[in-house]
């Protein structure tokens, strides 16, 4: 028995399926992707607003001097950093 060639528009037809199948698994994962970077981007930012806004509450204790040892704001302030300084979490 021969083997016998296929006609050119069974062909066509097959390669164009496995183009467009192709085709829409790479943009689904390029999606993902996107995803993923805005999402980790977000965390990024939420991340930097949070420390700016401890680094401008401990400016602000350190202008005081002396005068914050009294202050309980300065004193959670500080408690607060020494509580990320010496925190186990990786994501700093």
């Amino acid at each position: 028995m021969r083997w016998r060639r296929p006609d050119a528009p069974t062909m066509g037809r097959a390669i164009g399926i496995i183009l467009l199948i192709a085709l829409l698994m790479a943009s689904a994962l390029h999606a993902r992707r996107e995803a993923e970077r805005d999402q980790a981007s977000h965390a990024a930012v939420v991340m930097q607003s949070d420390h700016d806004a401890l680094a401008s509450d401990l400016a602000r204790c350190q202008a005081l001097g002396m005068k914050a040892d009294g202050d309980p704001a300065c004193v959670a302030i500080w408690a607060e950093s020494r509580k990320r300084f010496f925190s186990p979490d990786v994501t700093r």
